[in-house]
């Protein structure tokens, strides 16, 4: 109970600053067996500890060997609970919870084996200094035995759902993953464009390494000289309106480099390579709405915090601190122009006007 309550708090670290870290099923299900075999195995290390205290042996060699056998069989429990607390507190806290991470480790995939060998050896262990004193063939298989049917129940009885946990944290982008399943939806019965699972779930992330890639790539497919496709303009769409910020800022406040969607200028060339009443025209006129609504964002004051959702809270910073004043000018000259543009004016005159930044 202890190892899978700790699990859960770990995990719930790694939602502190990168994307919690959720489990398969058949990992999560692999680990639970591994906790119950070790707590199985570390329990009959106890019990060969306390067996051994009983010091009424004749000869003094049986009596250094019991001692050395109680010994042995603390000194497996401390070493082996060192090496699973270390590991499984650094990981998660170090590794998993650090912005950018996407699975580069997979501990199930890469190193199962090492969970196997670990119960193994505990339970070898245990037992190999008390076969110095007692010829112990048959208590190994019959307490092998025990410890299987031990580790099986234990996994049926304390197993900690991961749900819980899982549920808390969608409800935070609950938001964000209603308008892109949304979105998604439309796209298919309206375009019949059918995004990947991947796609979609790799859109459901926020900082691991996936996501950046593909806030960035949908941003770079705007820059070149020929038309982008309706599929990426839907992205771009769903990606601001819920402001995933990807990688860090390498730029002064002020500099639009920090920008991390397509500029206005660049959708406006796109609007050049397309006709009036092409679908892709009324989706990039779509993005330009969600940019300035973006920048209109008002803002909200920390008494009130709880009164929104993770991103009204998440927009409301993010065009406080993180639109440059240079994005904010081009945007306005882009509204202007596409106003005076008697094909795009209906259009825009039923938007609100950009806001100066206070």
């Amino acid at each position: 109970m202890f190892l899978n309550h700790s699990r859960e708090v770990l995990r719930l670290l790694t939602s502190l600053q990168a994307d919690l870290l959720i489990l398969e099923e058949n990992e999560l299900l692999f680990f639970n067996y591994f906790f119950s075999f070790l707590s199985s195995v570390l329990g009959l290390s106890i019990t060969i500890w306390i067996w051994m205290l009983n010091k009424k042996q004749n000869r003094r060699k049986d009596r250094i060997y019991k001692q050395l056998s109680g010994t042995n069989a603390l000194l497996i429990i401390w070493v082996i609970l060192m090496i699973i607390s270390r590991f499984g507190s650094i990981l998660p806290i170090v590794l998993f919870g650090t912005p950018g991470y996407d699975n580069h480790l997979n501990l199930y995939e890469e190193y199962w084996i090492l969970f196997v060998l670990i119960p193994i050896v505990v339970f070898m262990q245990s037992w190999f200094t008390v076969r110095l004193v007692y010829q112990a063939g048959r208590w190994i298989f019959s307490t092998f035995l025990l410890c299987m049917l031990t580790a099986f129940v234990l996994q049926l009885t304390t197993t900690v759902s991961q749900e819980k946990l899982n549920l808390a944290y969608h409800q935070r982008f609950e938001r964000d993953y209603n308008y892109i399943d949304q979105e998604i939806r439309i796209a298919k019965e309206k375009y019949g464009i059918d995004y990947s699972e991947q796609t979609v779930e790799i859109l459901k992330k926020q900082v691991t390494e996936s996501s950046v890639k593909q806030v960035e790539s949908v941003k770079k497919a705007f820059f070149g000289d020929r038309p982008v496709t309706l599929d990426t303009i839907i992205l771009q769409k769903i990606i601001i309106r819920n402001y995933k910020e990807g990688g860090r800022y390498y730029y002064k406040r002020n500099a639009i480099e920090n920008w991390r969607y397509a500029l206005p200028i660049d959708i406006l060339k796109q609007l050049s390579y397309f006709d009036q009443n092409a679908k892709e025209t009324k989706e990039l006129l779509e993005v330009l709405k969600e940019m300035i609504d973006l920048v209109n964002t008002p803002e909200i004051h920390w008494q009130e915090y709880q009164n929104f959702t993770e991103t009204e809270r998440r927009r409301s910073l993010g065009a406080r601190y993180n639109i440059p004043d240079p994005l904010i000018e081009q945007l306005k000259k882009v509204q202007t122009r596409l106003l005076e543009d008697d094909l795009y004016s209906d259009f825009f005159k039923n938007l609100q006007a950009i806001k100066d930044r206070e």
